[in-house]
């Protein structure tokens, strides 16, 4: 875009009325009032003066900061332009956390990183006006930049004058919830925690699950630092710098630097596989740790989150143990697939809370199959294809969320073909003769009167199903759904020769049972999948 002509009648003064007589006539007075009305136009306007900016000082935007703050500062300004500014070199031996956590976080600054790709010490300053005279600009821009990487070198030589790991007993100084304690006790909780997780969960040897359990009892320390209550965004971050440089090894200091991630529910969110090294397995070990520590305190407190009220973010909480489960063997290497029951139940048994009433179970599980959902959506499912294998809340606790997953992308494939869609809609039928029976469930496990059947198609099917359970059983233990799905596709012709020959409701009531006890046999075989019945075809 032409940088627009100074207009003789922009007085600068607040209020001056502007009359137009159209929308291009009101977008082009605000212009030549330095006022640009579309965003994407301001956005255009940063990139590209960004870029020119960089080019000039022989550096580049850093990737792993530009997007985020360029979708941010257009939203800031209305007539951007962009300074360069410098600050001095003997800053760079600052960790680049706390370089850019200063320019980004606090200033809205863009960090330039060299050639070699390493930062430099200059930055972009996005300004809201053309600029009189830009040197004053960003001398004034310098000197705030330079006050702030001052006190953040003092911070840092006077944190590393004690050593990190002694500061775990600082925390005892810090309350973490009235009803659960101090910030030291949660330490010792998601040690013990992490340590069982390794071990018990992810199937670690001694070796790892000890070093899960020492980056847990260190992952909290960082907030007794200066540091941290200066750069509160780097709580974390600083704990596992700060371990790097006391000499812990990098399965211990890297597990505390990412133990509050992951945020995001995205595949590629952070940390990555690349990222966590040979850190992966502690890493989630404690991430897991902390965050069941704090759902399970939080939820036995009465902290429940509310649809407008989530102080302690619970919900971000729980998303992030169902991202690291659900990515647990693209993130670590690992074969193994925990599902959270065994792993809240140990959370709880370690804070010594007492145990959970059916009614707080059932409420944790429903918690946690939101994020599930959540999860789902976000990576392309659509929501019947969701609710198929989520709607039995109790599946949270007993299932794993990889499989939950994997379940759901089956059924995404495989609706659509007219054989499945069939066996859908006799699941459907099959369940709801059942429900409206009025005969409970738990009566037709076991019935006295199976060997009653004795119809060709009833036992056809009784037949079939016997043999699709197995396979079902089979290929879910070898984590092929797919096989799963394909194996009730074939059921389809007893099914319909069922429904086509027999009559369930009939008098004779051990006659009935037996019906509705091979119905409910259907049913419960069909939904380890989950229940198909949401993806069939809707009735015209």
């Amino acid at each position: 875009m032409c940088r627009p002509a100074r207009s003789p009648t922009a007085s600068g003064r607040a209020g001056r009325a502007i009359k137009v007589r159209s929308f291009d006539e009101y977008r082009n007075r605000l212009l030549e009032n330095f006022v640009i009305v579309e965003r994407s136009e301001r956005h255009n306007k940063i990139a590209r003066e960004l870029d020119a900016k960089a080019q000039r000082l022989h550096g580049r935007i850093s990737h792993s900061t530009h997007g985020d703050l360029l979708h941010e500062v257009p939203d800031l300004v209305e007539y951007p332009s962009v300074v360069a500014g410098t600050f001095p070199s003997e800053f760079l031996a600052l960790p680049d956390e706390v370089l850019t956590t200063t320019l980004i976080h606090h200033q809205h600054y863009f960090p330039l990183d060299g050639e070699d790709g390493k930062l430099r010490n200059a930055f972009l300053a996005v300004i809201n006006t053309e600029p009189d005279n830009e040197r004053t600009i960003a001398r004034n821009a310098e000197r705030v930049v330079t006050a702030r990487l001052r006190d953040a070198t003092f911070f840092w030589e006077a944190d590393r004058t004690i050593a990190f790991e002694s500061r775990v007993e600082r925390l005892a100084t810090l309350l973490f919830h009235k009803k659960l304690g101090s910030y030291q006790d949660k330490s010792a909780r998601i040690e013990r925690l992490a340590e069982w997780i390794a071990r018990e969960a992810l199937g670690a040897d001694p070796a790892t699950a000890a070093q899960a359990a020492t980056a847990a009892r260190l992952a909290k320390a960082d907030l007794t630092t200066d540091m941290v209550r200066e750069f509160t965004e780097l709580q974390g971050t600083m704990g596992g710098i700060y371990a790097r440089e006391d000499g812990q090894p990098e399965e211990v200091w890297k597990a505390i630097y990412f133990h509050y991630l992951p945020v995001g529910v995205e595949a590629d969110a952070p940390p990555t596989k690349a990222q966590l090294g040979k850190a992966a397995v502690t890493w989630a070990a404690v991430s897991l740790a902390d965050k069941l520590d704090t759902i399970v305190g939080m939820f036995s407190a009465g902290e429940k989150p509310t649809g407008s009220r989530d102080p302690y973010g619970l919900r971000r909480a729980a998303q992030g143990i169902v991202k690291t489960l659900v990515d647990l063997e693209a993130t670590t290497g690992l074969r193994v697939r925990p599902a959270i029951g065994s792993m809240l139940a140990q959370a709880r048994a370690i804070a010594g809370l007492a145990e959970p009433s059916d009614a707080e179970k059932e409420t944790i599980a429903a918690f946690f199959m939101d994020r599930v959902r959540h999860l789902m959506q976000a990576r392309g499912l659509a929501a019947e294809e969701v609710q198929a294998v989520t709607a039995d809340i109790r599946r949270a606790e007993a299932k794993s969320f990889a499989d939950l997953l994997d379940y759901a992308r089956e059924l995404a494939a495989v609706r659509s073909s007219p054989v499945f869609a069939a066996v859908a809609e006799a699941y459907k039928r099959a369940r709801n003769i059942v429900e409206q029976s009025g005969v409970l469930p738990s009566d037709l496990r076991s019935p006295a009167s199976a060997g009653r059947l004795s119809e060709p198609a009833e036992v056809a099917l009784r037949s079939a199903l016997d043999r699709v359970g197995a396979e079902i059983d089979q290929s879910l233990s070898a984590r092929k759904p797919g096989k799963a799905l394909a194996a009730i596709a074939t059921i389809r012709p007893e099914l319909e020769r069922f429904f086509t020959d027999v009559r369930v409701m009939v008098d004779d009531p051990e006659l009935k049972h037996a019906r509705l006890a091979l119905l409910h046999d259907l049913s419960s075989r069909i939904s380890e999948i989950g229940d198909i019945s949401y993806v069939a075809p809707k009735q015209a």
